[in-house]
């Protein structure tokens, strides 16, 4: 399938099936933000000076507590994202995996109608733009499917 058709593809079911926008929360532009969200200064401490870029929380693992789904900038060129995942009194970081340099956009998307609870990451690093479909199993980002994420990120 060409590319664009398939990009074309996850537009549209991006905006017309959309569950719930992410609740954005731009830490790094938000003192507020890091006195108050403990899954935010879970990350802070375990990943000092890395910059957020753009957070967003939702049940992702699907035991009814809120996860934060977090892009951090790691070098000029080179952005990261995890999951800190909420047990309650104890959090966890899942693995790091890329993520789009810039125009960075989070969308929760339930795809295939059971739990636990997708994620849309899509952005661009210069004019190559790029998105992924991820769950958490296990605790760790599992990648579902993407279309040029590997040239934006």
């Amino acid at each position: 399938m060409p590319r664009m058709f398939l990009f074309s593809l996850l537009m549209l079911i991006v905006i017309c099936g959309c569950d719930e926008p992410a609740k954005e929360n731009h830490s790094n532009l938000d003192p507020e933000a890091l006195k108050t969200n403990r899954l935010l200064q879970h990350f802070v401490t375990n990943k000092p000076g890395k910059k957020v870029i753009k957070c967003a929380e939702k049940d992702l693992n699907n035991d009814g507590r809120e996860d934060l789904l977090i892009i951090y900038k790691v070098s000029k060129e080179k952005n990261m994202m995890c999951v800190v995942l909420n047990f309650g009194e104890n959090y966890v970081a899942t693995n790091e995996v890329p993520a789009p340099v810039s125009n960075q956009v989070i969308q929760f998307k339930d795809i295939d109608d059971k739990p636990p609870m997708e994620f849309i990451v899509h952005g661009s690093k210069g004019a190559k733009v790029g998105y992924a479909i991820f769950r958490i199993e296990r605790g760790q980002i599992v990648d579902l499917f993407g279309e040029g994420m590997a040239d934006c990120c």
